[in-house]
């Protein structure tokens, strides 16, 4: 009996174990489905946007669950600033995913914003509803079209060409030529472009820093009296004078403007100079060596050398003459690039100690940068030829003391009379604008709220470093800054070069966003083509909504 008594225990314990087991199964069974969601499968930028391809044809969702045919109509819907889409494409539903289709007629915007709406009334076969309304913001990229274009609504802008005249090209002491075949080419781009309306060069298209201090920069042996001639004579260089000549078919087609902004290796030219040099250009200088343009109202422009301590004009120094101490560095950089014995490997009196430490940096970094002999700082090596209205040459230690007595304590006056927006209180900022990439400089002067005026876009040259930032970072962002970059030859520069900018305004074309595109013109080898041409490549893009 009692073996029996174990037995019937043991089955009840096995029984009573699998009912739990059963109910428990049941259980599970009778837990909630999955909340019904959706994921876009497009890139998210700035967790702001969903990035779509100009050329698309369709735009998939995926949800968490099968969904409901019965509910699509009327839940899911594209719209843009015109309003609803719905005559333009169909809806496709496979299991879990939803097409918007878009009908063979219909072409998506360029640099346009849309918005996806799928609503609570979605639900999916096991009956789940949308838990929440979504509104999903898609922006189209650009496309850069040179010919075809429906409307002229884009700026190219261009900058720190450094142009030299045929002493410098035969001296070895130029920063451009092996670009001179790509420029020519991007200008008749520019030319036959439908879509280009101005086309902005921001600064230093000249180059009359990048002289050895043992040769005079101006010199009536060469044929240049004055800066006006030594302009003519950069001109008419003939690695030059084709550029010139598109650059003035350019200026005088009346569908295209050619704004020009000066920079600080061509601080001394002026207006006059320059119409006769290209005429029907267009000048926006803002003052002696500065220059600003504003296309519309919410861009703004300039080369980027009013921040910059070294190379600003420094018109109360030495009454008279602009010409910072950037110039007589760029005399020493000159005189070691026409050596050719650049060192790879190198490393990087009484008045005013962060300017004197800052001029020792640049003036010990060059010689040894080269491998140069060091000059003689006493003995009058600089060669001046009138430049500036300086007729006698200088030594490195005169030009060094002159500023040292007082750019210090000028240095507030000098902004003033240079209209700096926001001040640069701190002396050390404004010598390190001149090595950064300038995105704080534009930050302070035109992004930040506490600034006078506030821009959407704000587009600098001077660094020679091609870039596109938002400013702040993250999905609040209010600002872009761009960098044009250069079109000096690779080999005298650590960044990428022949790069220009594209801007389309959504005051001129129509959309919600402004659009700012950075481009490299590359040879384009895979063309088939047995000579190869140039095309644009897109290295960055960059939107902000104009229409809050």
């Amino acid at each position: 009996m009692r073996k029996n008594g174990v037995f019937y225990l043991a089955i009840v314990l096995v029984l009573g174990s699998l009912l739990i087991t059963q109910q428990s199964c049941n259980k599970d069974d009778e837990l909630p489905p999955e909340p019904l969601y959706l994921t876009v499968g497009l890139p998210h930028k700035h967790n702001l946007y969903y990035q779509l391809e100009h050329n698309e044809r369709s735009i998939e969702m995926e949800f968490s669950q099968p969904i409901d045919k019965g509910t699509v109509e009327g839940n899911i819907s594209l719209s843009d600033k015109s309003g609803a889409l719905n005559s333009h494409y169909n809806l496709v539903i496979s299991g879990r995913k939803v097409l918007v289709t878009f009908h063979s007629d219909f072409q998506l915007h360029d640099g346009w914003k849309y918005l996806l709406s799928i609503t609570t009334g979605l639900k999916s076969t096991s009956g789940e509803n949308l838990k929440q309304s979504e509104t999903i913001e898609l922006r189209t990229t650009t496309k850069l079209t040179l010919s075809g274009s429906t409307q002229r609504n884009s700026i190219a802008c261009i900058s720190d060409i450094h142009l030299g005249d045929s002493r410098a090209e035969s001296g070895n002491y130029c920063w451009f030529g092996k670009n001179a075949n790509a420029l020519e080419s991007f200008l008749d781009d520019i030319q036959n472009s439908d879509q280009v309306r101005v086309l902005v060069i921001l600064g230093d298209l000249f180059d009359e820093w990048l002289v050895p201090y043992s040769v005079s920069p101006i010199d009536p042996q060469a044929g240049i009296n004055n800066t006006k001639e030594y302009f003519l004579a950069i001109a008419g260089s003939p690695t030059n004078s084709q550029i010139f000549d598109k650059l003035r078919t350019i200026a005088l087609n009346e569908e295209i403007e050619l704004v020009y902004v000066p920079g600080n290796h061509d601080m001394l030219m002026t207006q006059e100079i320059l119409e006769e040099i290209i005429p029907g250009v267009t000048w926006k200088g803002d003052g002696a060596g500065l220059g600003i343009y504003s296309p519309v109202n919410d861009i703004i422009m300039e080369h980027g050398h009013r921040y910059d301590f070294f190379n600003c004009p420094q018109s109360l120094v030495d009454p008279g003459h602009i010409l910072p101490p950037g110039y007589f560095i760029s005399r020493l950089y000159a005189q070691g690039m026409s050596t050719q014995t650049m060192n790879k490997d190198a490393l990087a009196s009484d008045g005013s100690i962060e300017f004197l430490t800052a001029w020792e940096i640049a003036y010990f970094y060059t010689i040894f940068h080269f491998d140069m002999t060091l000059p003689q700082p006493d003995s009058t090596d600089i060669l001046m030829g009138g430049i500036d209205g300086y007729s006698g040459p200088f030594t490195f230690n005169g030009a060094r003391d002159m500023y040292a007595n007082n750019i210090e304590d000028l240095w507030t006056e000098t902004q003033t009379k240079n209209a700096v927006p926001v001040p640069i209180d701190c002396c050390l900022q404004a010598i390190w604008n001149g090595h950064s990439d300038l995105f704080c400089a534009a930050t302070k002067e035109y992004m930040e709220q506490s600034a006078p005026s506030t821009y959407s876009i704000v587009a600098f040259g001077h660094t020679h470093e091609p870039m596109l930032e938002v400013y702040p970072p993250g999905n609040q962002y209010t600002s872009i800054y761009a960098n044009s970059g250069s079109w000096i030859d690779a080999d005298a520069s650590s960044h990428k070069v022949r790069t220009f900018l594209i801007i389309n305004p959504a005051e001129w074309t129509g959309s919600d966003i402004d659009v700012v595109l950075l481009y490299q013109y590359n040879l384009d080898s895979n063309s088939g083509n047995p000579d190869p041409s140039y095309a644009p490549v897109l290295i960055s893009e960059e939107n902000i909504d104009a229409s809050k």
